[in-house]
Formats: C-alpha cells, sequence, structure tokens
C-alpha cells in the first residue's frame, strides 16, 4: 500500500498501460523490506521490455488481445515478458466480455473432464535451459496459478511451460494449431543495456579499438565482438524465419535489447525477403499470407523510429513501422528494439492511423498524473545515466485479478519529454559518454604496460635464481 504522502508522487506512465512510475528513492525500500519483492511477486523490468507484450496485445488494436486464440512465447525465461502479456490479455477479455461477467467459468465439480476448457488462451512458453525453465515454473506458478479455482485469470489465460527448443517445435503439430500469435525476444548481445555498467564499459572499449594506441590486441577484440554478432544475428534470423513458417500464425514481435542494426534492421529484412519468397514460391502470396511490417497502434505516440537504409537495408516506410529505444540519447530506458509483423491479410481489420494527442495508460477512475519527466529533473544529482547500477528493471505485480503494476527503480529514468529537453540531455549523455571512454582507453594501456612488465619481472626473477643456484 501506498501511504498518504506518496500519492502525490506517483505518476502513470504516458505509454504503458498500468505502468506505474514512482520516485527514484523507491528503489532502495522495495530492494530492502518490501515482502512482494522478495517473494518474487514483483519484478523489477525495464520500461522498454515492457514493449514487447504490449505491441504483441495491442499492436493491432488498442481494443485489446486476441481472445479464443493461443500464442507462443518463444525464449520467455524468467517470465517478465510472458506474464505481463497473460495480464494483458486477461484484461483484454475482461473488457469485452464485462469486468462483472464470470468468464467462461465451468465448475470442476460438473466438468472435469472439460477442465482445461476454462481458459479462453494459452500461452505456450519455450524454455530450452533447465536451469531457466525452473526459473520460468516457479515464476509462473506464483504469477499465473492455473490450478487455483478463485483465480480470475485462469478463466481467461494459462500459461503451459515448455521445457524445449522453440526451433525444433513443429509448426505442423496439432496441439499449436490453434497459435495465431508469436513473441519472438531471443538471446542478444544486450548492448542496449546502459544500466549495466559492466557490460556497457565493455561495449564502450570495443567501440573504441579502432582508435586505441594498443591496437593490435583491442581489434582481436573487436573482431570476436563482430563474430559473435553476426553469430546471434544468423541464430535470430533462424528463429524469427520459424516463427513466420506457422502457418495459422499472423502475428509475430520480435524484440531485442540491442543496438545493433545487424540484430535489429537486419534481422527483420533478412525475413521478410525469405519469408514471402517462400511464399510466392509455394503459391500462398496470393491468399494474402505475405508478411509486412506494421506500426504499432499501442505505441504511435512514441518518436524514436527504426534505422533507415545503411546495412539494413529498410525503406523509410519500413524503418518508421519500428521502435527504437535509447537510452544514452533521453529515452530514460535501457536501449531496446521492437518490430512487429502481420500477415497482409489482417490489414482489413487493422486499426487505422489516428491524429490524437494523448493515450489513456490508467483507469479514469484513478485520479493520477501521467508522467511527463518530473523525476528527471528532481535525480539529475543522483542518478548518472552512463554509470548507474545493476538494477535497470520495472517492477510488475500480477494480482488474483492479473492486474499488471510496474515502477521504475531509482537507477533508471522515464519520461515522455519535450524536445528541447531532449535534446540537452542527449549532449549531456554524450560528453559524459566521451570522458567514459577516455578513462577506460587510459585504464586499457595501463593494464597494457602492466602486462608488458610481468614478463620482464619474470625474466628478473629467473635470473636471480640461476645466480643464486650458482
Amino acid at each position: 500500500p501506498v501511504e498518504e504522502s506518496s500519492k502525490s508522487i506517483i505518476y502513470a506512465d504516458a505509454h504503458v498501460p498500468d505502468l506505474l512510475v514512482l520516485p527514484p528513492s523507491a528503489s532502495s525500500w522495495l530492494h530492502q523490506s518490501h515482502e512482494a519483492v522478495k517473494s518474487g511477486k514483483i519484478i523489477l523490468q525495464d520500461k522498454s521490455s515492457c514493449f514487447s507484450a504490449l505491441v504483441m496485445a495491442r499492436g493491432h488494436s488498442n481494443d485489446g488481445a486476441l481472445a479464443d486464440c493461443d500464442y507462443i512465447d518463444a525464449c520467455s525465461a524468467p517470465g517478465n515478458k510472458t506474464s505481463h502479456l497473460a495480464a494483458l490479455i486477461h484484461a483484454s477479455i475482461r473488457q469485452h466480455c464485462g469486468q462483472d461477467e464470470k468468464v467462461n467459468r465451468i465448475s470442476p465439480k460438473k466438468k472435469k473432464k472439460n477442465s482445461k476448457n476454462i481458459s479462453k488462451s494459452t500461452i505456450f512458453a519455450f524454455e530450452r535451459s533447465s536451469t531457466r525453465f525452473k526459473i520460468l515454473q516457479n515464476r509462473m506458478d506464483l504469477l499465473c496459478p492455473t490450478g487455483d479455482k478463485n483465480s480470475t485469470t485462469a478463466a481467461t489465460v494459462s500459461v503451459e511451460p515448455t521445457h524445449g527448443d522453440f526451433l525444433k517445435c513443429s509448426p505442423t503439430d496439432p496441439k499449436y494449431a490453434n497459435v495465431r500469435a508469436i513473441l519472438l525476444d531471443p538471446s542478444c548481445s544486450g548492448s542496449g543495456i546502459v544500466n549495466s555498467p559492466d557490460r556497457w564499459m565493455e561495449d564502450a572499449n570495443n567501440s573504441e579499438s579502432a582508435t586505441d594506441d594498443d591496437g593490435g590486441k583491442n581489434n582481436n577484440i573487436s573482431e570476436e565482438k563482430k563474430k559473435r554478432i553476426q553469430s546471434l544475428s544468423n541464430f535470430q534470423l533462424l528463429a524469427l524465419k520459424h516463427a513466420m513458417s506457422f502457418k495459422n500464425v499472423d502475428r509475430i514481435v520480435y524484440s531485442t535489447c540491442s543496438v545493433h542494426d545487424e540484430e535489429n534492421e537486419v534481422v527483420v529484412r533478412k525475413a521478410l525477403a525469405e519469408a514471402n519468397n517462400n511464399s510466392e514460391t509455394s503459391g500462398v502470396a496470393q491468399e494474402g499470407n505475405e508478411w509486412e511490417l506494421v506500426a504499432p497502434a499501442c505505441l504511435k505516440h512514441w518518436p524514436r523510429r527504426g534505422n533507415e537504409g545503411g546495412i539494413g537495408g529498410l525503406t523509410s516506410s519500413q524503418a518508421s513501422c519500428l521502435i527504437r529505444c535509447d537510452g544514452l540519447d533521453g529515452d530514460e530506458t535501457n536501449g531496446f528494439f521492437v518490430s512487429y509483423f502481420e500477415r497482409k491479410k489482417m490489414s482489413v481489420t487493422r486499426e487505422p492511423p489516428s491524429s490524437d494527442l494523448g493515450v489513456v495508460t490508467v483507469n479514469q477512475s484513478v485520479d493520477i498524473p501521467v508522467y511527463n519527466g518530473e523525476f528527471l529533473t528532481q535525480s539529475k544529482s543522483e542518478v548518472d545515466i552512463s554509470s548507474v547500477g545493476v538494477d535497470d528493471e520495472r517492477i510488475e505485480e500480477l494480482d488474483n485479478d492479473a492486474s499488471l503494476i510496474k515502477m521504475p527503480n531509482h537507477k533508471t529514468k522515464k519520461a515522455n519529454i519535450t524536445a528541447s529537453d531532449n535534446s540537452k540531455s542527449a549532449e549531456k549523455s554524450a560528453k559524459k559518454r566521451d570522458k567514459k571512454l577516455a578513462w577506460k582507453k587510459k585504464q586499457a594501456q595501463l593494464k597494457a604496460q602492466r602486462l608488458k612488465k610481468k614478463p620482464e619481472k619474470r625474466n628478473k626473477a629467473s635470473d636471480l635464481v640461476q645466480t643464486d643456484r650458482s
């Protein structure tokens, strides 16, 4: 519960429904003393990573998620996006069926054999790692308990953790015949996670390699990084093409926490070209089964879009459909990328572009102002986006009604700020980044010098030992 004195400093997010923005100081007491955090009922999650499930549920229309169909979360552990998607689907079904109506509720005593029919949608959550699968299972048991008779979530959505590789999942398996949407957030370089200083510094070091005095060694590291990114890109493309091969699926969300075009625009372009070429070869293109990029209806007010041209080779209209977040350029999030695909035949029911100026993200009966960068100003002396702590998530809480509550911690920033503030923030971030890179460069040089001195010391020690023996 929120104390009376704190109510005035709680805001609703401007883009994500039911996402609450708390002051920077909230994170410390949430971590240290809040039982919901300790028990796992509240999960820290960055605002940008909330976009994946949001686009999956409301990319086609702000009216809500598809009902009476199943979903696949292809790379689901630890389960943050899975539980968020379940909450959004549940809220959508309740909205369409009436808040007071018990959706498809069937008494287990009367219809034991048909107990599975209680859920109107099933999310098949894939995870191939045994360790991560256990984490996924535990989290889903806590957040989306399908066996709880008193849970309204169980009446509308069930999550089925699946210990297996999504790439080995057959598109023709009858079990997935009712799947119409796939959320794909595969392994990536994580280059957009600015809130993890070690990872940020590693990327900064690699990006400086071309001008580093100790060029040979750093260039080798850069080459290794390039190979890793290419390997990840190949895997991501394979996974996206596999998702596109499900004939009954007509919506796909592909997202990464990477800022590299190789993992984002390049994957999108290649997947579209190869998948649509296959559909033309198989003669199904006339049926409107070709895939196309679509600008998510739920994020039409998000300003930052994809990269046009370059190695991605996307057109201006295609790039404008993509969502990008930049934590070093005023977005107050981690770096993130989201793409949304639909079959062309879906354009008939697609929500048309709107020129309205706002979006409702919280129940109108709740008197909470929309966040507009208030904490950004207040916390300038506390938060440095180029060197923030490991806590880089937002908070989500799935209650018995499957409503989702998310709040930021003290290390991340959120806002829909003005262009002027955005420019100032970008300039300041650039200066901090340059300073950090210069420091890292100096540290690398000192390290190289220390490494060169070590063999000399060993040789001197060896000479002394030989002298003593003689």
